[in-house]
């Protein structure tokens, strides 16, 4: 029997040519940039209009000082925030499809995107953390940090698998990243494209997002090799799972910023940020790649909400 239909189905798999193209694409293998050299100390850390604290009453009688105090903490939170989201919500769900008793695609070229995803995303957890150093040594904000548990999706994944145990668990936890790396591109392309900021943070936020489009790929494949392979009632968790990570990201945070505002000598309450994020649309995420996976899937688009 001839191999050739096989060795084309291999050829097309897309695990297969996103691995090929890794070394040539993702941050970790490329130079480590010159993180001080890129800073400019005259240029702001973060843009103003994603800063909600700065949209406040009372803001506008802050003096320049403050408000670039608070820019800093915010890009800090920002990365912070990052950090999180990868070590909180998607390392894990790499290390259950890799190790665990999950029902996912594990074939070779299955096996090496998720070490090459893992890899990647433990990079980009120390880029964050390198970034904010230099922050935190150039703009004299050393004792300024966030814990993991004070973001809203790290927040809502623990409302998600309260209560859940062993492969229930585990199929939020998997639905949770896929909402994840579906959308923090989007998370990240704002920050990347700001050209009036410093120029480190742009840099470094760029190099993230570019990993994070690969990533995308990655987890729509393993993910609907998993959907597949669930019966109705697990495929039902599944989906509203996912859903709650996509209102996760959604959500807006609110004790960190609280905390951003004090370092600018600013004081605003949760219950400020709450009725501003209330006041406002919701924002929009680009669900794109999210949206061949549900159509592959036969799912509809209306569990993307807005």
């Amino acid at each position: 029997m001839s191999s050739t239909p096989v060795r084309e189905e291999y050829e097309r798999d897309l695990l297969v040519q996103l691995n090929r193209r890794w070394a040539g694409r993702v941050a970790v293998k490329k130079d480590e940039l010159d993180l001080d050299g890129h800073f400019d100390p005259r240029l702001p850390d973060f843009p103003e209009h994603l800063v909600p604290v700065l949209a406040l009453p009372g803001a506008e009688r802050l003096d320049r000082d403050a408000r670039e105090r608070i820019l800093s903490a915010a890009w800090i939170a920002y990365n912070a925030k990052t950090a999180a989201i990868e070590d909180e919500i998607i390392l894990p769900a790499c290390g259950l499809m890799l190790h665990g008793n999950i029902p996912v695609r594990r074939d070779d070229a299955a096996v090496e995107a998720l070490h090459q995803t893992m890899l990647d995303e433990h990079y980009h957890i120390l880029m964050c953390h390198n970034a904010v150093g230099v922050t935190r040594r150039r703009r004299d904000m050393s004792d300024v940090r966030f814990a993991p548990g004070g973001w809203s999706v790290v927040q809502g994944l623990a409302a998600a698998r309260a209560g859940l145990s062993g492969f229930d668990r585990d199929i939020v936890d998997i639905a949770f990243s896929l909402a994840a790396e579906t959308t923090i591109s989007g998370f990240l392309s704002t920050l990347s494209t700001a050209q009036d900021i410093q120029p480190m943070n742009r840099i470094t936020t760029d190099l993230h997002r570019r990993d994070e489009s690969g990533h995308a790929v990655v987890f729509r494949e393993l993910c609907g090799s998993l959907y597949r392979r669930l019966d109705s009632a697990q495929q039902r968790m599944f989906r509203e799972a996912l859903v709650s990570g996509l209102t996760a990201f959604r959500s807006a945070d609110l004790e960190p910023w609280v905390a951003v505002a004090a370092q600018g000598g600013f004081e605003i309450g949760a219950d400020q940020l709450r009725e501003w994020a209330a006041a406002r649309p919701v924002p929009k995420r680009d669900n794109g790649l999210l949206q061949l996976l549900l159509d592959d899937l036969g799912i509809g688009h209306d569990l993307l909400g807005t």
